[in-house]
């Protein structure tokens, strides 16, 4: 059977949307062919972020993580990728994530129409983040550095992936190249860890712990005491620690970005907007006191969103107003550290 390339690319951001809202509106503005490319590896990473939250047995996800690794290594018959399609389909649970094992195909088909230099960086980092996800699978997130370690694996090798192909595309020197590596790691660890706090009731209520177990001994809880009324300032101090230790990879994130070619609209908005959207959220979450409420789905709206694209498109050229706009919620993430600490 005979796939349609075009075919495939669009039906691949067909599906984009409906496992991402938000990551789809930033890669969209990318340039081409960085938005394919990127889109393309967002998708295959989700595939193995599917394998890592679904019910099967642990030692058994090793077996499909290298089956998707294997699987996008090498060209493969229609007939063997649908008939992997449909063991993942069978053996994994699905919500939303069933669209995109039923394009499988049609992602392979994508991703083998890609040169094998953006090919070979593209599986490198999938390797990686399957690698860091099967460890997880049996090591506890004890400390901040177990946290910092997980995020590496699930968002810092994004930040990898995309500085490598900007410069395999030719939008940045080699010097600028290497000074984008020294942040890349950090700027996925800082919208990761800003994740991790912002939806700590979620992960918790399905099973996920992502906060440092030793931080909340220190302060004499435990998961089940984060939710407790009785125990709300001990909790709020380990957010506000958790705070303080993200501050710092947020302040890289914006280094990063200060490197990119100013010219390079497209680049900047993909990682600003992002950036802004994470830390508005964030800070509105704090100003809820709705950080434990797991009934309570404090996010920011379409409007504001579309506020958020507006402003990011009006600053990104400028390094000024991005700092501008970065210290100032920067003091306004003090503040309500601040409050923490009064609480």
């Amino acid at each position: 059977m005979q796939i349609n390339l075009s075919s495939s690319f669009d039906k691949c951001w067909d599906v984009l949307p409906q496992v991402s809202r938000s990551f789809a509106l930033c890669i969209k503005m990318l340039p081409k062919p960085i938005d394919n490319q990127i889109m393309v590896s967002y998708l295959i990473f989700r595939l193995i972020d599917t394998v890592e939250d679904s019910n099967i047995e642990k030692k058994s996800k090793k077996l499909y993580f290298q089956e998707i690794i294997r699987v996008f290594s090498k060209k493969l018959s229609q007939e063997n990728l649908e008939e992997f399609k449909l063991k993942l389909l069978k053996n994994i649970n699905c919500t939303y994530e069933k669209v995109l094992l039923e394009i499988i195909p049609l992602l392979h088909e994508a991703f083998f129409s890609f040169p094998h230099k953006i090919r070979k960086r593209i599986l490198y980092w999938a390797k990686e983040m399957a690698k860091g996800m099967y460890k997880f699978q049996f090591s506890l997130i004890k400390t901040i550095e177990d946290q910092n370690k997980y995020s590496y694996y699930v968002a810092g090798v994004v930040g990898y992936l995309f500085t490598d192909l900007i410069y395999l595309n030719k939008k940045v020197t080699y010097s600028t190249y290497r000074r984008l590596l020294l942040y890349a790691n950090h700027f996925g660890l800082a919208l990761q860890k800003i994740n991790i706090l912002r939806d700590v009731a979620k992960d918790i209520y399905e099973n996920r712990y992502y906060w440092p177990e030793e931080l909340l001994k220190k302060y004499g809880i435990d998961y089940k005491k984060l939710f407790s009324v009785k125990y709300r300032k001990k909790a709020m101090r380990v957010a506000a620690e958790l705070i303080i230790d993200t501050k710092k990879y947020l302040h890289d994130s914006i280094k990063y970005i200060m490197e990119l070619p100013s010219k390079e609209v497209g680049l900047r908005l993909f990682c600003l907007i992002p950036l802004f959207m994470a830390i508005e959220s964030f800070i509105k979450i704090l100003q809820s006191n709705d950080l434990f409420n797991v009934n309570s789905i404090v996010k920011i709206s379409r409007e504001q969103v579309f506020e958020i694209v507006n402003f990011a498109t009006s600053v990104a050229s400028s390094n000024e107003k991005v700092v501008e706009w970065f210290n100032k919620k920067m003091i306004d993430l003090e503040k309500e550290v601040i409050n923490i600490n009064k609480y």
